[in-house]
C-alpha cells in the first residue's frame, strides 16, 4: 500500500507540476487560469495537442520546440515538472517511510509519527497540497518577484480542512485545547472580518501584472547545449526521483537512503541558485523600487502595525477569556475534544491548523516591523508572511518556524552563490523557504530531541539559578539594539564609499572658471 501510494505522489507531482507551469505564467499576467481551458504557445497562440501537454514526455518529444511555429519552449516546464515530481515522492518518503513527523513527545521520548493508511491521507494530502503551493510561489518570486496570495490562501485552508479530517487527536489535541489556540482562532476570525471591511471600504484591486516580454516566457532560443543540459538534469532529478521509490520497494538496508534524501536537498537546492542567478531586467527595476520607497518604509510598517491592532486584541480578549474564566476554559477544552465519529476531532484538529497559521504568520509581521523600524528598510516581504502561514496550517506551526529558520542559512548560501553569477543581490527568499519547510521536516525528529532537552534545561536552570536566564535575556537585548547600530554605520560607510563627490557650490568655485 505504501509504495502504491508514493508512485500515486510521483505521478501526481508530475501532473501538478505541469499545471504550476500553468499558474506561474498565467497570474503573474493578470490571465485566467480557466480561461482558456487548454495550453496554448505564448509566441503563435495555438492550442497544444494532448499528447504536447504529458509532463516531461511532451517537451523532450518536441525537441523543446513548438510544433506549430518552432519557437522554443523553455526549460522552465519540464524542469518545475520534474522537481515537483521529485518534492512529492520526498514528502511520501519523509512521511511514509523514514517516519520524520514527531506524534507526540513525553520528558524523556519522542514518538515518530507511523503513518497508516487511509487514516493519515490527510496529512500526506497537506503534505502535498502545500508543496505544490511552495513550488508555484517559488517559481513565481524567482521569475518575477511576486507571490500571489490567491495559492498560499488555497494551500492554507486546505491546511485547515485537512487537519479536522484527520483522526490524529493525539497530536493536536492537548495544543488545540489550550487558551493559545482559542486566541489565535479569534485571531484568525477577527482578520477576516477586517479584511472585508477594509476592502468594502477602501476597494482595493489586485496587483498589477507584471510586464514580461514573451521571450522570457518561452525563454528564448535554446542552444545545443542548454538542450543537452536540460536533458542531462531531466536524468538526474528523475533518477533520484526513482531510486527513492525503488529503495523502499526492494526492501534494501537503509544505507541508500542516507545519501538519496541528501542527494535530493542537494537538487533542489542547485535549481533554485541557478535559477535565482540568472540575470533579468526586473532585478534592477525592483533594487530601485525600494530605493525608492526606503523613505518611507518605516510609516508604511507603523500602519501596518496600526492595522493590526485590532487583530492582536481580538485575540488577546480571547486568550485572557479562556485563561481566566474556568467555565470558558472547560467549554472550549470540551468543544475542541467533540468528536463525531471514533477518532475525529474536527474543531480540534482545524484549531490545530488555525494556530500554526497565525502564530508563523505573527513571527512574520514581528520580523517585518522590528527589522524595518531597525534599518528604515523592507525587511520581509508580506508575501512570504503569507508562505509562513500557509505551512503553520498544512504542516505545523513547529514545521514553520524551524523551516524559517533553516532558510535563513539556505538563503545568505544561494545568495553568496547567485553572487557569481549575476550583479545585482536582489534574491527572492520564497525558494529558500521552500526548501527550509522540506528540510525541517527531515529534521523534525532530532529537532524536536534538541529542543526538548534544551527547555528541561531551562526549566531546570529556572529552578535552580533563575539570575542566570535573566542574564541571558539582558544580554540579548542589549546586543539587539548594538548589531542594529553597528550593520547601519556599516552601511552607511559603504554607501559613503559608493557615492561621487559633490561638485562645490558656484558661489566658491575658483577665479577663472
Amino acid at each position: 500500500m505504501t509504495l502504491a501510494v508514493g508512485l500515486l505522489a510521483y505521478l501526481l507531482g508530475l501532473c501538478v507540476g505541469s499545471f504550476i507551469n500553468v499558474v506561474v505564467y498565467r497570474l503573474p499576467r493578470g490571465l485566467s487560469i480557466s480561461q482558456p481551458t487548454w495550453s496554448f504557445c505564448p509566441h503563435c497562440r495555438t492550442t497544444l495537442r494532448w499528447q504536447d501537454n504529458l509532463p516531461l514526455i511532451g517537451w523532450v518529444a518536441l525537441g523543446g520546440r513548438c510544433r506549430y511555429c518552432r519557437a522554443a519552449i523553455s526549460v522552465q516546464y519540464p524542469l518545475i515538472e520534474a522537481l515537483t515530481g521529485l518534492a512529492f515522492v520526498l514528502v511520501w518518503y519523509l512521511l511514509a517511510v523514514c517516519h520524520c513527523r514527531v506524534l507526540g513527545a513525553s520528558d524523556q521520548t519522542i514518538t515518530p509519527l507511523v503513518p497508516s493508511w487511509p487514516a493519515d491521507l490527510p496529512l500526506l494530502a497537506a503534505w502535498l497540497i502545500l508543496t505544490a503551493a511552495l513550488m508555484a510561489c517559488s517559481a513565481m518570486d524567482l521569475l518575477f518577484y511576486v507571490v500571489d496570495t490567491r495559492v498560499t490562501d488555497l494551500a492554507m485552508f486546505a491546511g485547515i480542512v485537512l487537519a479536522a479530517l484527520w483522526p490524529r487527536p493525539e497530536f493536536y489535541g492537548p495544543a488545540a485545547s489550550s487558551p493559545l489556540a482559542a486566541a489565535t482562532l479569534a485571531a484568525f476570525v477577527a482578520s477576516g472580518l477586517w479584511l472585508w471591511l477594509w476592502s468594502r471600504r477602501h476597494r482595493a484591486t489586485q496587483e498589477e501584472a507584471v510586464e514580461t516580454p514573451d521571450a522570457d516566457a518561452t525563454g528564448g532560443e535554446p542552444s545545443r547545449l542548454g538542450r543537452l543540459a536540460c536533458l542531462a538534469a531531466l536524468v538526474v532529478i528523475t533518477l533520484c526521483t526513482l531510486a527513492l521509490l525503488i529503495v523502499h520497494s526492494a526492501h534494501l538496508p537503509g544505507a541508500p537512503g542516507r545519501w538519496l534524501v541528501p542527494a535530493a536537498f542537494v537538487i533542489l537546492f542547485a535549481a533554485m541558485v541557478l535559477a535565482g542567478g540568472l540575470p533579468r531586467e526586473i532585478d534592477d527595476h525592483l533594487h530601485a523600487t525600494i530605493e525608492a520607497e526606503a523613505p518611507q518604509a518605516r510609516r508604511q510598517v507603523l500602519g501596518e502595525a496600526a492595522w493590526l491592532l485590532p487583530i492582536v486584541l481580538a485575540g488577546a480578549a480571547a486568550f485572557a477569556l479562556v485563561a481566566l474564566v474556568p467555565g470558558a476554559a472547560h467549554a472550549w477544552q470540551k468543544l475542541t475534544a467533540w468528536s463525531p465519529v471514533g477518532g475525529l476531532a474536527p474543531v480540534g484538529g482545524a484549531a490545530y491548523a488555525v494556530c500554526g497559521a497565525v502564530v508563523a504568520a505573527a513571527a512574520g509581521w514581528i520580523i517585518r516591523i522590528v527589522f524595518t523600524l531597525s534599518f528604515g528598510r523592507e525587511a520581509f516581504g508580506v508575501g512570504d508572511i503569507y508562505i509562513l502561514a500557509a505551512a503553520g496550517a498544512a504542516a505545523g506551526l513547529d514545521i514553520a518556524l524551524l523551516g524559517f529558520l533553516l532558510a535563513i542559512p539556505i538563503a545568505l548560501a544561494g545568495w553568496a552563490i547567485c553572487l557569481l553569477l549575476k550583479r545585482t543581490g536582489m534574491i527572492p527568499f520564497g525558494p529558500p523557504l521552500a526548501v527550509g519547510f522540506l528540510l525541517a521536516l527531515w529534521l523534525n525528529v532530532p529537532a524536536a530531541e534538541i529542543g526538548h532537552a534544551y527547555w528541561r534545561d531551562i526549566q531546570r536552570a529556572w529552578q535552580q539559578q533563575p539570575h542566570l536566564i535573566l542574564l541571558g535575556v539582558g544580554v540579548v537585548l542589549v546586543a539587539f539594539p548594538i548589531s542594529v547600530l553597528l550593520a547601519r554605520l556599516l552601511r552607511s560607510l559603504l554607501e559613503a564609499d559608493q557615492e561621487p563627490p559633490a561638485s562645490p557650490p558656484a558661489d566658491e568655485q575658483a577665479p577663472g572658471d
